[in-house]
């Protein structure tokens, strides 16, 4: 939920598969279900808002469409057509994602290079150009940081998970995850300077301690109203004779 109002669902494929919008559609409609609410103009009226989704597709396929659409017919013959819009990551260039700040790419770019790796192609990758490639994410992220964007904590997550994906794609190519791994693997901390942000880190666990406290009071009242909320809708459920599995 953003802002309080906007209700967004996000989920992440690796293939082009065709039966995704079908469940997108069961995954919207129990999100919908979960959140109805009355009618604004009559309060004895329903409303079921479904959420902004959008399927994320990280690897690169031609055949991905810019949207997966499944047409709905109701029981009073009337039409709907359902479509969910597709982020393809591999079509961002990095200017792009810098841009728009989508560092929740950036674990997945390397993936666009696994088509290099072919030894058969007529221009395979070279180590030049991996370096080139990780110098640009590596610029990025340091920006991000910089600019405020990224604290340096979700620096190191964000660096750990490329790496993660490096020793992946690069597992029969030690060349090229050696060369990955030397430019991301972090520099050794002089004792004051680990001393240092070992304090702070600890003030922070503390001050997150404190947080934790007072959030966990707060999801019990939420726990509460959540199954009130839960015992309404099955009881909606069961008027409408509509089966309750759970």
């Amino acid at each position: 939920m953003v802002n309080g109002t906007d209700y967004y669902y996000l989920e992440c494929q690796m293939r082009n598969d065709q039966d995704m919008v079908i469940r997108m559609v069961a995954y919207d409609l129990h999100f919908a279900m979960q959140h109805t609410a009355s009618g604004e103009q009559n309060p004895d009226d329903l409303v079921m808002r479904f959420p902004r989704s959008a399927v994320i597709y990280p690897e690169k396929n031609n055949r991905i469409p810019d949207v997966l659409r499944c047409r709905i017919i109701f029981q009073d013959g009337s039409e709907h057509i359902y479509q969910i819009p597709t982020v393809r990551i591999q079509s961002y260039s990095l200017e792009e994602i810098q841009e728009k700040h989508l560092n929740l790419f950036l674990p997945y770019v390397l993936l666009r290079l696994r088509p290099q790796l072919n030894p058969e192609r007529k221009f395979p990758l070279t180590k030049n150009e991996l370096t080139a490639f990780v110098d640009k994410v590596m610029i990025i992220l340091k920006d991000e940081v910089e600019q405020g964007y990224l604290t340096e904590r979700e620096y190191d997550d964000y660096v750990n998970l490329f790496r993660c994906a490096a020793e992946k794609i690069f597992e029969k190519h030690a060349d090229f995850y050696e060369e990955v791994d030397r430019m991301t693997k972090p520099l050794i901390e002089l004792p004051s300077v680990l001393q240092k942000r070992l304090i702070a880190d600890n003030e922070r666990l503390l001050a997150n301690n404190e947080m934790l406290t007072a959030d966990n009071e707060m999801l019990s009242v939420e726990l509460a109203d959540k199954n009130a909320e839960l015992a309404r809708m099955r009881a909606l459920l069961e008027q409408y004779h509509i089966p309750v599995n759970a």
